[in-house]
């Protein structure tokens, strides 16, 4: 894909940890295939984050599996990549050195005050916060900034680390001069997707979620095992609509709005049970699902489009953050270390002091 600067650029992406679920869907994978055209979009796949929870060896040999599966379900929800770049974060070399720069201009305390690190370190189940995971949203700030982008499509419990990339960006101008665009994060039509087990939201590691790619069969056996009101032990009990998880899912994807208020409206009278509802559901999410899994059976049987794809993603990325980094090189001065080998600076003639 060719540079088109007539267009604000956009930045997003998801760590290769697994499969990707509806949550991701509402929370950040519907905006980027309907904004894709109006912006020149860039998807990344953020590997180098996977450390700050999983640095063993396993876990890393397992994120070449995990990139191809986060590649096909881009392609099958309907990222296009003619019009999009998906790229390797750990591909760009300059992603290192802009956020060696970045920490510079953050404090412990201010990265302390983001709530999202102490909740991955609980779930990573980690005694002490990693230096590592401490600077993860810094990290994210430098995957925003280096093809400066304007717009940062994320779930709302990434809304503050967009928050920090606009500070950076204005720390790092302030200090060195206009360079970078302050990132806008846009949230999801539903920004956070409760998970099948009603207590958490949809996660990867939490076993709650409905995969993108799961079969049809897989979507009935999580579904009939939601979690419902507790307080409802028979179908003629009276049933609470509002914080059930089957009804929230309901609005979310069933696009029969008539049938989904019937259910609500007898639902609360005791007149239909969680059975029906859940396999009314059940048909509605599958029939969601179908296009995904259709279009992902063809770009699993063409392999090579998809390595294309990340292949010509790549390089476009390199591109960019080249021109990126010379432009940081130049504000700040820091160019003189790839000049002075070429005898355009002299570190080494004569000292009067």
């Amino acid at each position: 894909m060719a540079p088109n600067s007539t267009k604000p650029r956009l930045l997003t992406g998801d760590r290769p940890t697994g499969r990707l679920h509806l949550g991701h869907y509402v929370g950040s994978l519907a905006n980027r295939v309907q904004l894709q055209h109006s912006y020149e979009s860039f998807f990344i796949i953020a590997d180098l984050h996977t450390l700050t929870t999983r640095p063993e060896a396993q876990s890393i040999r397992d994120i070449p599996l995990y990139i191809r599966e986060i590649v096909l379900d881009y392609l099958a929800v309907g990222i296009d990549p003619q019009v999009s770049t998906i790229f390797i974060q750990s591909a760009i070399q300059e992603t290192y050195q802009l956020n060696l720069i970045l920490e510079m201009l953050v404090s412990v305390s201010r990265l302390e005050r983001l709530p999202t690190l102490k909740d991955m370190a609980r779930d990573a189940h980690l005694d002490s916060m990693p230096f590592g995971l401490l600077g993860y949203p810094v990290l994210q700030a430098v995957d925003i900034l280096l093809p400066r982008a304007r717009v940062v499509p994320v779930g709302k419990d990434n809304q503050a680390h967009v928050e920090l990339a606009r500070e950076l960006a204005r720390r790092f101008n302030n200090l060195y001069g206009e360079t970078f665009p302050e990132p806008e994060a846009l949230i999801g039509d539903v920004p956070t997707l409760i998970g099948t087990d009603g207590q958490h939201k949809m996660s990867k590691s939490l076993g709650n979620a409905i995969y993108l790619s799961d079969d049809a069969a897989t979507v009935e056996t999580k579904i009939m095992g939601m979690y419902t009101d507790p307080t409802r032990l028979r179908a003629s009990d009276p049933g609470t609509v509002i914080g059930n998880p089957v009804f929230e899912y309901h609005d979310a994807f069933n696009p029969d709005k008539t049938e989904v208020d019937d259910l609500k409206e007898r639902y609360r009278a005791g007149k239909v049970g969680d059975v029906e509802v859940k396999k009314r559901l059940t048909k509605a999410i599958n029939i969601f699902l179908d296009p995904f899994r259709e279009r992902r059976v063809y770009y699993n049987a063409h392999p090579k489009i998809a390595q294309d794809v990340l292949t010509q993603g790549i390089r476009r990325m390199q591109f960019e953050a080249h021109e990126t980094m010379e432009i940081v090189r130049a504000m700040t001065g820091l160019s003189y270390s790839s000049e002075m080998f070429a005898d355009e600076i002299d570190l080494f003639g004569e000292y009067d002091g």
